[in-house]
């Protein structure tokens, strides 16, 4: 078996206007795709069956119907040994998938369509041994997808209602057609990932939880209005805390590594390697970040910061509200390494929500720094309207990144808006929008919530593979509670291992990886071997090779998402090209 392709990504039309949608989006799955630095060639459905015979595993997002051709083309690869993910839809062949399409139980207008809608519900694991869905101790909330009901296949999730109510739909299901193997998931997960991150528009305040630990209805419009994560189900106990819930783990994120675990395991099966380029450089498990916002400007209090920032060797990004500090503060702040951004103020009294007053602040404030380009926006209180209004305004002004997403109440902290990696938007019409958004996961740590959240957030970046984001006020500066709590927070992370970034670090490496190009790939018996173009230098940059056995090379072992790979760690240059190559010893096709 020679391969040009590790991965073929096929995204199928979506359906007509006023015709059942099973899921919305179905493009950003190139997106999850491209920022877990995939080796992929994405096919158009007139070429997938050209495409085939060369391609390792195949992803296809969303439902079909095949012409006589492809769907012939696409029974024989399966059969003949080759490894398909369907996500959000059977692409047209169920019967390879081991499934079949829901009907509705009666004729209703506008309910018949390629496939039934799943709606709002949750993804459970029936099978939590399998590596694909070993991570996923809870039950994941999916937002759609196609309605599907097991025939052959062997169902790993099930799925159940908004209410985490029982249906009689199946989640995920593998099955083995002739010498191949399938996996369906049937949550439309790029849709679903789109939601929680962004939430909806803002237009009126929402509404809390039943337990009154976050009173997000209080007359000011902020982004954790908008947030469609469910209070009772996606929350979890603070360990540690009698009473106190948070948003502990990234539920956006999950889904993205359920798609990765699903290529690498059939890949595993079929006995593909797949290059990687990993999220950080030099192999690093995750970031910790440090912003403050510098509300009220108190000299004495940033200064308090200050010299414990640099005590604890933390170069942090420091959100500026006009009219910030006098001008030899500013300096120093830069002197020491530390990012000067911008704090966009529409609550305090005279100060609106309008792009008018977010270009002025913006100017004020570059004056005050005396520079042309601001990368790092927070809005003051998170404040937020609109749909994605705040990140036109970003991209119209250079802002590259911004933190407006977060929790404004306690009872809101955590990964509210599903992620701790840095994620690029899209507009209304699914669009994408150049910046990039780094939620804030917590304010100030025993003022805002428990010193405890610190741990369960470092432990969750970790796991994940992203980025701790703690905000901590100068104001709070005076608190010797609040300093120990940066001091524990610090601690933490330094026992992790984790190196701290300003965000404008972490904007030029992601928008830098982002510039990589993987200009060959080839697979033969054992051997596989790929090659790389820089568009930017990436100093550090670290190649996982996710092999289908042991590795015959000197590169680093690692475990990724449950399987075993190698790491191999090299300095890029801009416009440099590098081969890289892997071999393994395994069997012809690798056990479950």
């Amino acid at each position: 078996m020679k391969l040009t392709t590790p991965v073929a990504v096929c995204i199928w039309p979506e359906p007509a206007p006023n015709r059942p949608h099973v899921g919305a989006y179905p493009h950003y799955l190139l997106e999850v795709l491209d920022h877990a630095g995939l080796c992929y060639r994405r096919v158009e459905p007139d070429a997938l069956v050209d495409a085939l015979p060369t391609a390792g595993v195949l992803v296809t997002v969303g439902e079909a119907e095949m012409d006589v051709p492809t769907h012939e083309a696409l029974t024989n690869w399966v059969r003949g040994g080759g490894a398909w993910l369907a996500i959000g839809g059977t692409g047209g062949a169920p019967d390879l998938l081991g499934v079949e399409l829901a009907e509705p139980g009666f004729n209703m207008f506008g309910g018949r369509g390629r496939s039934v809608p799943l709606g709002e519900g949750y993804l459970a694991a029936a099978d939590a041994s399998h590596r694909v869905l070993a991570p996923m101790a809870r039950p994941l909330h999916y937002f759609n997808g196609s309605a599907l009901t097991a025939t052959t296949g062997r169902v790993l999730a099930s799925i159940l209602d908004a209410h985490q109510r029982p249906l009689p739909h199946a989640g995920v299901v593998e099955h083995e057609p002739g010498d191949g193997c399938t996996l369906v998931i049937a949550p439309d997960v790029a849709g679903t990932i789109v939601r929680i991150q962004q939430g909806v528009a803002i237009t009126r305040d929402g509404i809390g939880p039943s337990d009154g630990s976050a009173p997000v209805c209080d007359g000011v419009l902020k982004s954790d209005d908008g947030g469609v994560l469910d209070w009772s189900f996606d929350r979890q106990p603070l360990p540690g805390v009698d009473g106190c819930t948070a948003f502990l783990e990234p539920i956006a994120d999950q889904w993205r590594e359920l798609v990765l675990r699903g290529i690498l395991h059939l890949a595993h099966r079929r006995g593909v390697a797949v290059p990687m380029l990993w999220y950080w450089p030099d192999n690093a498990d995750a970031i910790a970040h440090l912003s403050h916002d510098t509300d009220g400007n108190h000299p004495d209090r940033g200064r308090a910061l200050l010299d414990l920032v640099n005590e604890l060797g933390i170069r942090s990004t420091w959100c500026v509200i006009e009219p910030g500090y006098d001008r030899s503060f500013i300096d120093e702040l830069r002197q020491a390494g530390h990012e000067l951004a911008m704090h966009y103020d529409a609550v305090s009294e005279g100060k609106r929500w309008s792009q008018a007053q977010f270009n002025e602040q913006w100017a004020f404030l570059r004056a005050l720094f005396g520079v042309e380009r601001i990368t790092t926006n927070k809005n003051h209180y998170l404040r937020w309207e609109g749909d994605t209004d705040l990140f036109q305004w970003c991209a119209a002004a250079g802002i590259e990144l911004d933190q407006s997403k977060g929790p404004s109440k306690t009872g809101v902290a955590g990964f509210n808006f599903g992620s701790c990696h840095a994620w690029f938007p899209l507009d209304p019409a699914g669009r994408p929008i150049d910046v990039l958004e780094l939620a804030t996961q917590t304010q100030d740590l025993e003022v805002f919530a428990p010193r405890q959240l610190g741990d369960a957030l470092v432990d969750a970046a970790a796991r994940h593979h992203g980025v701790l984001h703690v905000l901590f006020h100068p104001f709070h500066m005076e608190k010797a509670e609040v300093r120990d709590a940066l001091r524990h927070v610090a601690a933490t992370v330094r026992q992790r291992g984790l190196p701290w970034w300003t965000a404008a670090r972490i904007n030029r490496w992601e928008r830098a990886r982002r510039r990589l190009g993987f200009t060959r790939f080839e697979q033969s018996a054992g051997r596989a071997s790929v090659s790389l173009r820089a568009g930017e230098a990436l100093p550090g940059a670290t190649l996982l090779w996710m092999l289908p056995g042991p590795g015959a090379d000197d590169g680093q072992p690692v475990q990724r998402w449950g399987f075993p790979g190698q790491a191999v760690t090299i300095d890029l240059d801009t416009g440099t090209d590098r081969d890289i190559d892997a071999s393994w010893s395994m069997p012809a096709r690798a056990a479950t």
